[in-house]
């Protein structure tokens, strides 16, 4: 590699970790407003957002089957459980949408919940990892310490994909396309606690290694 492809290398290196240690604060900004207002107000801004995707929706032809909530009900929910978050800025719950098509609606709904979980996983990492940068990015954890950690969250997908195995639907709604089968939107939710107990779970093993301090600093970062 020559000189200037180094020197672009770490110039390009330096800008991605500044741009994710500014989106991480201006993230926990944001929540931070939220966490403060009163439940009354986030409920308000909630139910806002929620009429105007439920208009979208409509226009889009998507409806909500017999036995589940009416979809208007369905999106007043998400919304205003994506408005709650914990003490540490963690959301009280953790939500991934899929969508998948099939004559059967049952086979439909079966594989969105199948798609939808590894996208969960990756949500709950990613959740995990700006706590643990913001972390770093405020020296409550040092660098060499937030690497190590933010490495075995993200080799830990599959151990925690394998123990989620309670998960909410929140949304379940249908569309049917021009072919005639059926689309089926989901978008399912993890509590925050929960998610967090998985990834300690999935990660034990690494952390038992490291010292009592490290997980210490992690219990109280993370609140697990």
């Amino acid at each position: 590699m020559t000189k200037v492809k180094v020197v672009l290398f770490l110039l390009l290196a330096a800008f991605a970790t500044s741009s994710f240690a500014e989106s991480v604060e201006d993230q926990r900004e944001e929540r931070q407003k939220i966490f403060k207002n009163s439940k009354n107000k986030n409920k308000d801004k909630a139910l806002k957002l929620a009429d105007e995707e439920f208009d979208k929706l409509l226009e889009e032809g998507w409806k909500s089957m017999p036995d589940v909530l009416p979809i208007e009900r369905q999106i007043d929910a998400m919304h205003i459980m994506q408005m709650e978050y914990d003490s540490n800025l963690f959301p009280v719950y953790i939500m991934a949408e899929a969508r998948s098509v099939n004559q059967d609606y049952e086979a439909a709904k079966k594989r969105a919940m199948e798609l939808a979980k590894p996208v969960l996983v990756t949500k709950i990492q990613s959740e995990v990892i700006a706590q643990i940068q913001w972390a770093m990015n405020n020296e409550v954890l040092e660098q060499r310490e937030g690497e190590y950690i933010i490495k075995i969250v993200n080799a830990a997908k599959d151990r925690i994909l394998q123990n989620l195995e309670k998960v909410m639907p929140v949304v379940e709604i249908c569309r049917i396309p021009p072919s005639k089968s059926k689309e089926v939107r989901l978008v399912i939710a993890c509590v925050g606690d929960l998610a967090k107990k998985k990834v300690k779970k999935a990660i034990k093993a690494d952390l038992d290694r490291e010292s009592e301090k490290l997980q210490k600093k992690l219990a109280e970062i993370l609140g697990w």
